[in-house]
């Protein structure tokens, strides 16, 4: 996987409604959230579940019905899709107003899309350990 700039001036969005995948919160943070995706004014929330682990972005994005899975992962993740680029650096900077842990922040792409959500989690986490070797 690789990382690309995001265009902070550039306002298109796609077609697609704006929408956030959180996973690996509790109840009350999944609820600071929300709120806070109220605010960015971000179309569709989606809690994804331990169950929901083996489904594919576009599976969760489309609300469909996955294989079951009963693994956990030990993460916290916000995977969003639909942002144009100022709306993504907004949605981003503003996120520490929430007071809460930084998570696993990514885009869905065209290729990651059709990953399994638990895969391109296992992805994000090899990169953020790879990124947090070199800076020491």
């Amino acid at each position: 996987m690789s990382f690309q700039k995001v265009n902070i001036e550039d306002t298109t969005r796609s077609d697609e409604k704006i929408s956030v995948m959180v996973y690996g919160y509790n109840e009350d943070e999944i609820e600071i959230i929300k709120e806070y995706c109220n605010k960015q004014k971000v179309d569709n929330f989606i809690k994804v579940e331990n169950e929901m682990l083996e489904m594919t972005l576009e599976d969760i994005l489309n609300k469909k019905k996955g294989t079951i899975s009963s693994e956990n992962m030990n993460a916290k993740a916000i995977i969003m899709n639909g942002f144009s680029g100022s709306e993504l650096q907004s949605f981003l900077k503003n996120f520490k107003d929430t007071k809460l842990e930084r998570p696993i922040f990514a885009t869905v792409t065209p290729i990651s899309r059709t990953w399994k959500f638990k895969n391109l989690i296992k992805e994000l986490q090899k990169e953020h350990k790879m990124m947090t070797k070199k800076k020491k």
